[in-house]
Formats: C-alpha cells, structure tokens, sequence
C-alpha cells in the first residue's frame, strides 16, 4: 500500500474518508497487551484502534497500556482517546474538530457512527496528512 502527503489545501471539496491510512494498524478487542507492544514497536505507531469485530469500542495508546499484563486482552484498555468523524464529513470540518481537540490522530466511522472506517494522521507540520494512494479514490483528484 503506498503513502502519500496531502495537505489541508488538496482535500478541500473532499470528504475525510479520501485521507484514511492503510488499514492493518487494528487491534481486536480479545488481542492482547503483547499484541498492541509489537505494533508499537513500529516507529510511526502512536495510537491502535481496538474493534469488536468492525464496530470501534476506542483506542489505546503506550500509556494506557503501560505496565499491564502483556498477556491481558487489549479491549479493557480502549478508551475515547482521539475524535471520531462520519466518513462522510466534508475534510475541512473534520480537520476543524480535530484541531480542536488538538491531536494528531482522527477515527473515521461509517454512517452508522460505530462502524470502523480508518485512521487520519496528521503530521507534526498539521497541515500535511498520511494518506492511503486508494482512499484517494474517495476524491475526485487525478494523481
């Protein structure tokens, strides 16, 4: 899967779900706290999103995991970390709430508000995002 930057500026006209990252990055509620360590340790790796088969019960990040039991399973650690936004929200607005929160890290849900969708990355610059080649799809760009 191949990674692009956009900025804000490109994803104007755009719904958020056309600035998703790669998916794979998930955990499932019954993973274990070795499981998320391992995806950790991937240098890029800040927050997993822990799913219940694809609803979205929260995230995790090193903090909330540190010190527990590697062998315990990941779900009782997720929590409401990071926003969340339709993936049908228009990218200027979803960006919008993110910058509110003040983080760099958005879930995309589905129409369902629980359904999970993808990850937005937003780089330290926050105007730069890590974007999926293929959900640019989701935009009607030519690249």
């Amino acid at each position: 899967m191949t990674i692009v930057h956009r900025t804000r500026a490109d994803l104007v006209g755009c719904p958020i779900s056309a600035a998703i990252t790669t998916r794979g990055m998930e955990l499932s509620v019954d993973d274990t706290v070795a499981d998320a360590h391992r995806l950790f340790g991937k240098r890029a790796v800040r927050l997993l999103p822990v799913l219940d088969g694809a609803t979205y019960v929260g995230a995790v990040d090193r903090d909330a995991i540190d010190g527990a039991d590697p062998s315990a399973a990941v779900g009782r650690y997720a929590a409401a970390l990071v926003p969340t936004a339709l993936a049908t929200t228009p990218a200027p607005e979803a960006l919008a709430a993110l910058d509110r929160h003040g983080g760099k890290r958005l879930v995309i849900l589905g129409g369902d508000d629980a359904t999970y969708v993808g990850l937005v990355c937003l780089r330290g610059d926050r105007d730069r995002l890590c974007v999926a080649r293929t959900a640019l799809a989701h935009c009607e760009r030519d690249d």
